[in-house]
């Protein structure tokens, strides 16, 4: 995993590591939020995730839908997956999000966009999204294989039945949620 920003940052006074895992770090920092106001944050270093918005060429949806145990629901998602982490340096975000849809959806694209990066929970974690459209997905005969814990089922959308989840809140993941409505909107 690779140093936290805000662990290189001139306000942090005091650092303590509490966890260390795969996937994350959760430290409890002294930080100055204001010239002479230190206060105590539990902050969580997260490795950086791709999300891609996979339309068809006759403009249909590609989602996911997975067991979420953090919620304890099965949720529909757009495909996505962490940034790998090789020899202390980040996956370029374009090839991780080309491996993520193959892996997860058995599709690949020859046409990709990059649509911007968004800060998941700033509050108390850094963990950044880079987001993509990948526009006249194709399944591929021998995709790559997925994560071997992950059990994920494939299924495309059209725009009025995305419009109609979206009413009805069937789509609950933050992220799925706002790209989607901007795709609806027009804005993708």
């Amino acid at each position: 995993m690779l140093e936290a920003e805000f662990m290189k940052s001139d306000r942090l006074r005091a650092s303590e590591l509490i966890y260390d895992g795969q996937i994350i770090q959760l430290y409890r920092n002294q930080v100055e939020i204001h010239p002479q106001v230190v206060v105590a944050r539990e902050l969580v270093n997260h490795q950086n995730a791709v999300v891609i918005l996979p339309i068809t060429d006759t403009d249909e949806i590609i989602l996911v839908s997975q067991y979420r145990p953090a919620v304890d629901q099965v949720l529909l998602e757009l495909p996505a997956g962490l940034i790998d982490i090789h020899q202390l340096a980040a996956e370029d975000p374009l090839i991780a999000a080309k491996r993520e849809l193959e892996e997860e959806t058995g599709m690949q694209s020859d046409c990709w966009e990059y649509y911007g990066k968004l800060d998941c929970s700033p509050g108390f974690c850094n963990e950044a999204m880079e987001f993509y459209i990948a526009r006249d997905v194709k399944g591929v005969p021998h995709p790559i294989a997925g994560d071997e814990d992950e059990f994920i089922t494939v299924k495309k959308y059209s725009r009025s039945t995305i419009q109609s989840m979206l009413d009805e809140r069937l789509i609950s993941d933050m992220k799925t949620h706002l790209i989607l409505k901007l795709w609806l909107l027009g804005g993708i």
